[in-house]
């Protein structure tokens, strides 16, 4: 027997006791711990811990959240040694032999997240290792429960505890060889969590005597009901037929279950569909009496060897054997991996043979949301939610669907019936703000992005939403410091370069060097560069980090003493800061914005290009156009203008056109017909020479983009069209903006609706009064 020194063995449970003591004897086997303990509130009648096993008084944990607050609050007062095991009644060690050093090496290991990608996929807690270390530091009052325990430690302040605690999380390397819960690894893990994969691991006759003894709750789960599935694909009738019997007794209802029953039932009859020389079902490439085939007389020691396959409800093929609802199970666990190409063609085979099967009508329509075929995935979702209207899930991706197709009042519906059915979820709160945003309703937008985060305080994308709400409606106080929450999002936090220099929060700047990181895209950093004066003004030498290209042009700012480009040595410096935050450091208000232009071009260049725009013009006014803005912004189809609609306005008299259009988008004037020619901007042009040439004419004619900020920069007049709902620093319903007193706005009235809003921008041109 190996003894791990140094690691207590705890299950925490106050409603499946004998579980959770079967569970902890069957850690034991081939193990000894320093300790071992089941905390719960008291054994019931005729439960009685074996020797060895510790049971230590706690109160009754009546759901998942009073579980989780314990784990992440109180488990270490109950820990002695450097190390925990902790498990759940359906998580044990398996392969007391793999243990390994590198698993106590660090402060926390848990079988991988598959379905996540994003460096952040270690890991579950229903089999986790813990450091002393950890407990501790969770004690953090920062740190509160965000969906699971697991969830808050390992994803939602992973980084605060590894920034400012020291925390080791495990690579994927290592979490993959101690433990599995999605997708069994290569090899010979330590130990597994979940119901579902008892089939792996459990013998068969074993399994058959514990399904009757599962509580109803546990028979009613969706793990019990794909641990059946699993049994059932796999022929392990004995345990499948116990199975079923439970299921249905547990929901009389349930027609699958009944159907499940019945096969299992026939199947018996005939005797095994499975010949023991015939491939496995599982698709592992063994026979099936050397794999699966072998549950059903061996012992442990056999069991946890074919569990080293992957059972049908996790590999990437589709078990035309199964049933429609185990291959809808296939294709959903194939979806939580994020492999969207196995996971619709199982979908597909399951409509195959059961074409209103809701679970595989649904999530065939979420892959075709997500595929961006939006009007494929309508009926799907709209029908699953006629079948199943109790379930929230449902009603919030329909709203997806429905707001991707701007049907915004429609979406919000949506929302509102899942959060009818689920008030407490955070992701459908964050959606409906979302929906009420894209309709300008910000008063309710900001409601329930307040709800999203009040259900659930780090979400960070909710915080995100929030503060361009808020921002949008002129409180600037409040939504600079939601703002700041942008930098735990990867796909705007990633965006800042790193900087080993510390933060700035408002230390004395008197004789020190700032670097501000620009970040987002250029329109940002040109909007913010104007506050460069302010930090100034205060002594400090300012340097603004910026896309090369831009640096020329930021360089011009009153205030900068440099700009420099992102993969350029910083100089020597004494604080850094993103540039972007600047609104929350210095107490920005929309009253007090310091006014343009804070921008110049290039008196060589701006000479040069006032010749060229002057010969080009021909005596008319010279006037700059662009309609499209970067193809990869979230919201480029609603903020960009097809350029066929641009007709009205070439066919100006008067008027010499300047194209200042950036990108792909501007081969799209081939094909707009138009009485005269348009000039268009040398393909290699700067920005430095893109201002020269800006400077150079009567005013600019812009979607929101970045032209609109490099011109409304320099003082230039900016006529800019905007989509019905406009970002955050265009306000509701102005008609002009502080930020660039030279603008003007025209606004759509309804969603994509542009041709009333190029036929207001000729009008002003017709009529510059």
């Amino acid at each position: 027997m190996r003894h791990l020194s140094g690691v207590t063995l705890a299950c925490i449970d106050t409603l499946n006791h004998a579980l959770a003591l079967r569970a902890l004897a069957q850690c034991r086997t081939g193990l000894a711990f320093d300790e071992t303990l089941l905390l719960t509130d008291a054994l019931p009648a005729g439960v009685s811990a074996p020797d060895g096993i510790s049971v230590q008084p706690i109160e009754r944990l009546a759901s998942r959240d009073d579980y989780s607050r314990f784990v992440l609050k109180s488990l270490g007062a109950h820990v002695n040694t450097p190390h925990v095991l902790l498990i759940q009644w359906d998580g044990y060690v398996i392969n007391p032999a793999s243990f390994e050093p590198a698993f106590t090496a660090c402060d926390y290991v848990g079988a991988k997240w598959s379905w996540h990608d994003d460096g952040m996929r270690v890991g579950n807690g229903g089999f986790s290792m813990r450091s002393r270390k950890l407990l501790e530091a969770l004690q953090d009052p920062r740190i509160t429960l965000v969906d699971a325990e697991d969830v808050t430690i390992g994803r939602a302040f992973r980084p605060l505890l590894e920034r400012e605690h020291g925390i080791r999380f495990a690579d994927e390397a290592v979490a993959d060889r101690f433990a599995f819960e999605a997708a069994y690894p290569v090899g010979r893990p330590f130990g597994f969590h979940g119901l579902y994969n008892f089939c792996r691991v459990v013998p068969e006759n074993e399994l058959a005597e514990l399904a009757p003894t599962l509580s109803d709750a546990i028979a009613r789960s969706m793990q019990f009901g794909q641990l059946l599935r699993n049994c059932v694909a796999l022929g392990q009738w004995r345990a499948a037929e116990a199975l079923a019997r439970r299921r249905v007794a547990a929901l009389p209802a349930d027609g699958e279950g009944h159907a499940l029953l019945a096969r299992v039932e026939a199947s018996r009859a005939q005797g095994p569909s499975v010949a023991r020389n015939d491939p496995c079902p599982c698709g592992s490439g063994k026979r099936y009496k050397n794999c699966h085939g072998a549950l059903g007389n061996a012992g442990r020691s056999t069991a946890t060897t074919a569990a080293a396959t992957s059972s049908p409800a996790l590999t990437p093929r589709t078990d035309l054997r199964a049933s429609p609802s185990a291959r809808a199970q296939q294709g959903f666990d194939a979806h939580r991996r994020g492999d969207l190409d196995t996971a619709e063609r199982a979908y597909r085979d399951a409509l195959r043979d059961e074409p209103a099967h809701p679970l595989a009508q649904h999530y065939l329509g979420v892959v075709m949301f997500q595929r961006s075929r939006f009007v494929d995935a309508l009926p799907l979702l709209e029908r699953s939610v006629l079948q199943v209207p109790t379930e929230p899930e449902f009603h919030n991706n329909l709203g997806l669907v429905l707001a991707a197709l701007d049907r915004n009042d429609d979406a919000v519906a949506a929302y509102r019936r899942a959060l009818q059915l689920k008030p407490d979820h955070a992701t459908a709160s964050n959606n409906l703000g979302l929906a009420l945003q894209a309709a300008n309703r910000l008063t309710e937008a900001i409601a329930a992005f307040e709800r999203a985060v009040a259900v659930t305080p780090a979400f960070a994308a909710a915080h995100w939403n929030l503060a361009l709400a808020l921002l949008a409606n002129g409180d600037y106080a409040d939504g600079w410091r939601e703002y700041e929450w942008r930098l735990q999002l990867p796909e705007l936090g990633g965006r800042t370069p790193p900087s080993s220099l510390p933060r700035w929060r408002g230390e004395p700047l008197d004789g020190k060097t700032l670097v501000l990181t620009a970040e987002q895209g250029i329109g940002d950093a040109v909007q913010f560069t104007r506050f460069a004066p302010a930090l100034a003004s205060r002594g400090a030498r300012v340097i603004v980090q910026a896309a090369a290209t831009l640096c020329p042009l930021l360089a011009t700012a009153p205030g900068v003493d440099a700009a420099i480009a992102v993969d350029v040595p910083l100089p020597p410096a004494d604080f850094a800061l993103p540039l972007l935050s600047l609104g929350h450091a210095l107490g920005v208000k929309l009253a007090t914005l310091p006014g343009a232009p804070y921008l110049a071009s290039d008196a060589l260049r701006r000479t040069a290009a006032t010749s060229f725009v002057a010969d080009a013009a021909r005596g008319r006014r010279p006037m700059g156009l662009v309609w499209a803005g970067a193809p990869h912004h979230l919201n480029d189809r609603r903020r960009s203008l097809p350029a066929a609609l641009l007709a009205p306005l070439l066919a100006l008299p008067g008027i010499a056109w300047f194209s200042l259009q950036k990108g792909p988008a501007e081969a799209a004037l081939d094909d707009v017909a138009s009485s005269q020619p348009v000039t268009r901007l040398p393909p290699d042009a700067d920005w430095l020479a893109t201002a020269a040439i800006i400077d150079a004419l009567d005013a600019v004619v812009t979607v929101d983009t970045s032209v609109a900020h490099v011109a409304g920069a320099l003082g230039k007049p900016v006529l800019l069209l905007l989509p019905f709902a406009a970002d955050w620093r265009w306000g509701v319903g102005r008609t002009g903006t502080p930020w660039y007193p030279t603008a003007r706005l025209f606004r759509q009235r309804a969603p994509g609706d542009w041709p009333p809003v190029v036929d207001a921008v000729a009008s002003a041109l017709r009529d510059p009064s």
